[in-house]
């Protein structure tokens, strides 16, 4: 497309060119004659000649239409941005033309509007008029009208409807076509139809699928492709894709996902008749109950029951399970085997061979032996006194004991020993404990000891701290950092050595003290008669809570006479020394 202009100018010049360059080559032009031009002279155009096409190949510019609906866009394009445009036709143009006597007409342009209220009304668009060429106003004819009261008529070429109030309607909306009757309705569209007489029963079908529903036959139904329901009374019916739960609630259940590749899986159950089933290919797994009897089985072991009294398992060995087989009939046996254990119990014995331990329990003698001997326990009972013996060997630890009478322990950490009145409990080079009947504990360790009479004393000392406590009547708790002693109600103590400060309560005297910047700050009261104290700047007493009383701080000094405080001013330079 570019080339073409220039390959056309280009064409013009020669053309142009030729003539004129011919013109002075030639006779009547005043040069040599023609058949004496030089073989060798150049026959194209001239410089000024090629300059003059290329000028005017420069002033030249493309011309390019323009679009025949400039603000036009697609369906796709509106329906991914939007628009604010939601109007019809532009507005009419032309001149207002009218009729003045009934029925009343106007009419501009293609719009026309005939009233004779209030039974006939009617506007209509589209008519022919010439300024449709003009205004791009659609050639269709739309008009829609109110007749009666109670007609309403419109017929566009997209939209036709029949109204009459309330009672029957026609619409047609582009391929869409709808009829309602009072509670008869009828819609068809392509592919598409509804039929529906309320409340009593709605029926539609789609490409693919459809509904139906009758609220008076408790019955609903839909389905599609991808899957469908259905509900009669007490029976229902749900698809999703080739899975199938079905059922007569409450009677019968089942549901089977349909599968053909490996995964079928399948389940059945009837509640009445204490029956379920289910299966799952995938897993090679199944399960059986039918009343007590239960089965179950998976590619490693098989399960037989009849609950409460009869249980078995069985491994499949050809299936790659263990070789194993366990069998109880309760409450009088059980035997069970594995290739790594065994376990027989029957009442008032108990026998389990590991390959770690061997366990055996019964009402008379009982042995345990773990890790080839290297612990074991043996006792006898629990009919007759039970005495029992435990040992472990790579711990160097032995402890027996006659019940009740006697227990020691011996290992490389401590000795024990106890008896119904006494014992004494050791860790060599750490703790020893005694105790004596009822409740007397004396222990003694590497921080400090503690004794104790069970629940009434407590005295002891750990590292720093110590405590003293006879319940309920004193509380005596200290360490490096404070100290609290309780004895109420007569007595309260509280220091702490943070800071020197002391709080102490005893009968109807309590004194404070803490440490402050240059010395002490301490105060007494005998409660109500007489308070006083002192500070690093002043000291105060007073009588009956300011009844008499006087302090200082600092350079000022007050005087209290019947509660009343006075302001007695600086104190004298010599009484100041003095006070120093």
């Amino acid at each position: 497309m570019k080339r073409r202009p220039l390959l056309a100018v280009f064409c013009l010049a020669c053309a142009v060119a030729v003539p004129a360059y011919a013109q002075r080559a030639g006779l009547g032009g005043g040069g040599r004659p023609a058949s004496k031009q030089p073989k060798d002279e150049p026959k194209g155009p001239t410089p000024e000649e090629l300059e003059e096409v290329h000028n005017a190949y420069m002033r030249s510019e493309p011309e390019v239409a323009p679009p025949s609906e400039p603000l036009g866009i697609t369906p796709e394009t509106r329906a991914q941005i939007g628009s604010d445009w939601r109007s019809g036709p532009p507005s009419p143009e032309g001149q207002l033309r009218h009729v003045r006597w009934l029925p009343y007409e106007e009419r501009r342009g293609d719009y026309r509007l005939r009233m004779l209220p209030p039974f006939y009304i009617e506007q209509a668009r589209g008519l022919r008029d010439p300024t449709q060429a003009l205004y791009g106003i659609p050639k269709a004819e739309d008009t829609e009208g109110l007749y009666g009261l109670l007609y309403y008529r419109r017929r566009s070429p997209q939209l036709d409807m029949d109204v009459v109030f309330p009672a029957l309607w026609h619409v047609r909306d582009r391929d869409n076509d709808v009829v309602v009757a009072g509670p008869v309705v009828h819609r068809e569209a392509p592919a598409e139809h509804d039929n529906w007489l309320a409340p009593l029963f709605f029926e539609g079908a789609r490409r693919g699928g459809g509904y139906f529903h009758s609220p008076v036959l408790l019955t609903t139904s839909h389905w599609d492709p991808d899957g469908a329901f259905t509900l009669v009374g007490p029976y229902f019916r749900a698809r999703t894709g080739a899975s199938v739960d079905l059922g007569l609630v409450p009677l019968f259940f089942h549901g089977d996902n349909g599968n053909i590749d490996g995964n079928h899986r399948v389940y059945t159950l009837v509640p009445p008749l204490l029956f379920y089933h289910a299966s799952h290919e995938l897993d090679g797994t199944s399960a059986t109950v039918v009343g007590p009897i239960v089965s179950m089985s998976d590619p490693k072991r098989d399960v037989f029951d009849v609950a409460p009294f009869f249980f078995h398992i069985r491994g499949n060995t050809a299936s790659g399970g263990v070789d194993e087989e366990h069998t109880t009939v309760f409450p009088l046996f059980h035997y069970g085997h594995s290739p790594d254990q065994s376990l027989f119990v029957v009442p008032g014995y108990y026998r389990r061979v590991s390959r770690t331990a061997d366990t055996l329990v019964s009402l008379f003698y009982s042995r345990s032996e773990t890790h080839g001997g290297a612990t074991s326990l043996t006792a006898a009972g629990p009919i007759l006194p039970l005495w029992w013996d435990y040992r472990d060997r790579d711990l160097a630890t032995h402890a027996w004991a006659l019940a009740p009478l006697y227990y020691q322990s011996d290992s490389a950490l401590g000795h024990d020993w106890l008896t119904p009145l006494a014992g004494r409990f050791q860790t060599y080079g750490e703790s020893t404990t005694w105790w004596i009947f009822p409740t007397v504990t004396l222990t003694s360790n590497v921080h400090g000891w503690e004794n104790a009479l069970h629940p009434l004393v407590y005295v002891g000392r750990n590292d720093d701290a110590t405590h003293t406590v006879v319940a309920p009547v004193f509380w005596d708790f200290a360490n490096s950092n404070g100290r609290t002693t309780i004895a109420p109600p007569l007595y309260w103590r509280f220091a702490d050595k943070q800071d020197d400060s002391v709080v102490q309560i005893a009968a109807n005297t309590v004194y404070t003290q803490k440490r402050v910047a240059g010395g002490l700050d301490w105060q007494f009261h005998l409660l109500p008669l007489f308070s006083c104290g002192e500070d690093p700047k002043g000291y105060f007493w007073n009588v009956l809570f300011g009844l008499a009383g006087y302090s200082r701080h600092g350079d000022s000094t007050e005087v209290r006479a019947l509660w009343i405080p006075f302001d007695s001013g600086a104190a004298p330079a010599p009484a100041r020394a003095a006070m120093r």
